[in-house]
């Protein structure tokens, strides 16, 4: 049994979807069966747990040989995650395949990057196997900007215009956790995903307006993003701690990794198909 957690979110939603379509059998863990929303199939067993609650925890995991371990960015990350590994080891899961970020490292000086760090070294000081995904930035936060760019033709951030990003399609990001999570030989291994370019945010306004038919910009201003952090509810503190990191290099998020085509054998989604099959949502 394959144990899901974070099966809501945007990238734990398509690991869920992609296993489900090649017949595996899963176990997927909500805090509420009728808030999950994902389609029904007859492959998805639910359950309902919580990081912070062990009991739920060890509930979830009875009977589980690998679980895919991604919990929503806060303060108590780290908590609930040593949470999880502790409940998991004691269930005697085989392996845990663990969603991180570039750069994860626990003395990082981004919170968010070293929080992703320490959590790591939890799960790789529990004797279990693990399996380590370091994604770069996703595609599909461009999606956040929907409103925006249909307004008002803008999505910002607080990055150089010139910095070079090698964006990943986060269905390439769960084809990689499938992989991890089905196949033999991935324990023990950290890997670095990427998308197949690194492009400016010049270049991803350039390729959104071509797909889209109409002029989008890209808008770097730190109040403008500061505010925009606000109303969709992030700390705008950390996501500009974690920008001003990113833009000094740390996790190398220009780099662009084999990593997709390796576990996959497949090329992995370029931003010009991205934008051209969400097209219609701008």
């Amino acid at each position: 049994m394959i144990l899901i957690t974070g099966a809501t979110g945007t990238n734990g939603r398509e690991v869920v979807k992609q296993l489900s379509d090649k017949g595996v059998k899963i176990r997927v863990m909500v805090h509420k069966r009728e808030n999950a929303n994902l389609p029904p199939s007859s492959n998805i067993e639910y359950v309902i747990g919580n990081f912070d609650d062990v009991a739920t925890l060890r509930g979830a995991l009875a009977g589980v040989q690998r679980a895919f371990l991604l919990s929503p960015g806060s303060a108590e990350q780290v908590i609930r995650e040593g949470n999880f590994i502790r409940a998991a080891k004691q269930a005697e899961v085989h392996q845990v395949v663990r969603f991180s970020i570039l750069g994860a490292e626990p003395d990082s000086p981004s919170r968010l990057i070293r929080r992703h760090g320490r959590a790591e070294e939890l799960l790789k000081d529990s004797g279990m196997a693990f399996t380590i995904l370091r994604p770069s930035y996703f595609m599909q936060n461009l999606l956040w900007y929907v409103k925006d760019i249909k307004s008002e033709g803008v999505f910002y951030s607080s990055l150089p215009a010139t910095y070079k990003h090698s964006h990943v399609d986060v269905r390439d990001n769960a084809a990689v956790a499938v992989a991890a999570l089905t196949e033999v030989g991935h324990e023990g291994k950290v890997y670095r995903i990427t998308g197949p370019e690194a492009l400016t945010y010049q270049e991803v306004a350039e390729i959104l307006s071509e797909a889209i038919g109409k002029k989008v910009r890209y808008d770097n201003s730190l109040e403008n993003y500061s505010r925009f952090l606000k109303n969709i509810g992030l700390d705008v503190d950390e996501v500009l701690e974690l920008d001003a990191c990113v833009a000094k290099g740390v996790g190398d998020g220009s780099a662009v990794t084999s990593t997709i085509f390796q576990l996959t054998k497949r090329q992995p989604i370029r931003f010009a198909q991205f934008a051209n099959d969400h097209s219609r949502l701008f």
